[in-house]
């Protein structure tokens, strides 16, 4: 047979292995031969196990030496972790707190976080760091995984595995994205802000009958919209039940709550021109402070049209009697203010209904004006939750709300004292103590340029009577209009949780660290850092976890509040309150009345 190249190769290649083929044996020469016959792919896959028997071929003088150089290089690796960590003795560091010897130190630094214990979890930390650092010597591992490449670049963030930094820059994408959100809104209420001040709206502004100027404005929208069902073609007399669910404010200073119904008549009879518009009251009522020298009361021949307030008809024969009462004015119509109609469902009250639109041939109408309350919570997302009814009760409309938040025991009330220039043992003074003090919203009141703002101590979260899976909803934690976020140490999973649910409704929130005075000295006598390499470090740490720029994280000392950043989160807090306060008074003075006509139903 005729040979080809390939054939001469492989019977060139058996003469070379005969050798190799006496001393290895039958199994180790077929070995052979395939992996003369085979591409080098196939070799690299078995080379691992039969290379000491092809030692004398082509392909395994040049395959084995890489093969062997990266097994040595893992193996050498595995050995210096190994050696590395039979090296370190705990012992020398004596005996560890919460019997880290035995339980571990992760364990043993849980166990102390969770009893709070900052002392042990401190020299628990710095041992754990120096048997990384040991660990981790003389390699090159990025900062990120614990080890010492671009350590430059930060000092300050616990040691986490791959898996864990690639989780945290997912949350830090979701956190900033949050964040963002909240900023563009935070512009759009600047501008409503700057916009109502623009064109010179107050609360304290009166307008005619002596009415705020938002007031004014739901007082002539109203009557313009009754003049337009009033002025529509019609046969006969024409009978509108109208109702009035306006949310008030608190510089809303009425003398009687008819003094909003009074205003709507006033002012159509001024826009519609009409000559005479009766009124006639309910039983009883106190009219004294109203305006009424324009107005005809209880008076309603030849009127233009008649209003009555609150009257009970729920029997035919109050209908007729309206009825009567309404072919005496000039056009036969009457306009009815939360009249009662009986029972919607009941067999009376349809047979109630049916008769009035029989009378009143001109037809009848509802209409409803609704100014729904402020909205103060911005539609950003989160879950909802409603309002708690102590923060309700304690006037939320008309003063900036700040909360100060976080664990139990990271000095929340002594803070609060501070602020408000108190010491622990004035009187009016938040209580202070080493255990969980306080065990209940408190609110704390002060008057900066006549305005009113309230200070919250809340209780410390995730404490057994004060669950984070509950606290945020019990706190009512997004509708305040500033949250501070209070920590005596590094910032836990519970603090975190608080500041994101905060970006998701868009409240702003500063960062503070408490105590740091005590941080500082405890730093100098254990590494001999400076005040300032301390301040400059934990900055830097806060900024890392919080996404927040530098001013708005704050380092303070409750007992020396003339020095840190004290003063600055004095400012910047009422500052911050003062534009919630304006932000609500022009969510308030711009709120629109809502009119619902509904045709043939009373």
């Amino acid at each position: 047979r005729k040979r080809t190249n390939k054939t001469r190769r492989l019977l060139a290649s058996y003469e070379r292995n005969k050798k190799t083929m006496r001393s290895s044996g039958y199994v180790g020469t077929l070995a052979m031969l395939a992996l003369s016959a085979t591409s080098a792919l196939l070799f690299f896959h078995t080379s691992n196990n039969l290379g000491m028997m092809a030692t004398n071929t082509r392909v395994a003088r040049t395959a084995m030496p890489a093969r062997m150089m990266m097994m040595n290089k893992r193996l050498a690796a595995r050995n210096m972790r190994a050696c590395a960590t039979e090296e370190f003795d705990l012992t020398q560091f004596g005996d560890l707190p919460y019997n880290a010897l035995e339980v571990g130190l992760n364990q043993a630094i849980e166990d102390a976080a969770r009893r709070r214990d900052t002392a042990a979890a401190r020299i628990l930390e710095k041992v754990r760091r120096a048997k990384h650092e040991h660990e981790m010597s003389g390699r090159d591992v990025p900062w990120y995984r614990g080890g010492s490449k671009d350590r430059d670049r930060y000092d300050g963030v616990m040691n986490m595995s791959p898996l864990e930094e690639q989780r945290m820059e997912i949350e830090r994408t979701r956190r900033s994205q949050d964040q963002q959100t909240a900023e563009k809104l935070w512009q759009r209420e600047d501008a409503l802000i700057s916009d109502v001040k623009a064109k010179g709206m107050k609360w304290d502004d009166k307008g005619p009958l002596g009415l705020p100027m938002d007031v004014v404005r739901v007082c002539d929208d109203a009557a313009k919209a009754l003049y337009k069902s009033l002025s529509e073609p019609h046969e006969g007399g024409k009978l509108i039940s109208m109702r009035i669910n306006v949310d008030p404010m608190p510089w809303w200073d009425f003398p009687s709550d008819l003094t909003l119904p009074i205003g709507i008549i006033n002012f159509l009879k001024n826009g519609a021109g009409y000559e005479k518009v009766a009124v006639i009251p309910p039983r009883g009522a106190n009219m004294a402070d109203l305006p009424l020298d324009q107005l005809a009361i209880g008076d309603v021949e030849n009127a233009d049209v008649v209003f009555i307030l609150h009257p009970d008809l729920s029997s035919p024969e109050r209908i007729e009697e309206v009825h009567q009462m309404s072919k005496l004015t000039k056009s036969g119509d009457v306009v009815v203010l939360d009249g009662k109609f009986g029972e919607p469902g009941s067999f009376e009250g349809k047979k109630i209904r049916q008769n009035a639109k029989q009378l009143f041939t001109g037809g009848v109408e509802s209409i409803q004006f609704a100014m729904p309350p402020v909205k103060l919570v911005r539609n950003v997302g989160g879950d909802p939750y409603p309002l708690p009814s102590w923060l309700q009760a304690a006037g939320y409309k008309a003063t900036g709300n700040l909360a100060i938040t976080g664990n139990s025991g990271t000095g929340k009330s002594s803070l609060t004292n501070a602020m408000r220039g108190l010491k622990a043992r004035d009187d009016g003074a938040a209580a202070v103590g080493v255990k969980e003090t306080t065990l209940e919203p408190t609110p704390y009141h002060i008057n900066v340029d006549g305005k009113e703002l309230s200070l919250y101590d809340l209780p410390g979260a995730g404490t057994p009577k004060f669950p984070l899976a509950t606290y945020i909803q019990n706190m009512g934690i997004k509708y305040f209009d500033l949250v501070i976020v209070a920590s005596a140490g590094r910032f836990t999973e519970n603090d975190l949780e608080l500041m994101d649910e905060l970006r998701r409704h868009a409240i702003p929130f500063f960062a503070l660290r408490t105590k740091i005075d005590l941080e500082i000295r405890n730093a100098e006598q254990d590494s001999g850092a400076s005040a300032q390499e301390t301040l400059d470090k934990i900055r830097k740490d806060l900024e890392h976890y919080t996404l927040l720029p530098p001013d708005r994280i704050y380092m303070v000392s409750s007992r020396r509040p003339q020095e840190f950043d004290f003063q600055r989160l004095k400012d910047d807090t009422q500052s911050s309150l003062m534009r919630a306060l304006d932000l609500k008074l022009a969510k308030a003075l711009t709120r629109k009345l809502e009119v619902q006509n509904v045709w043939n139903a009373l």
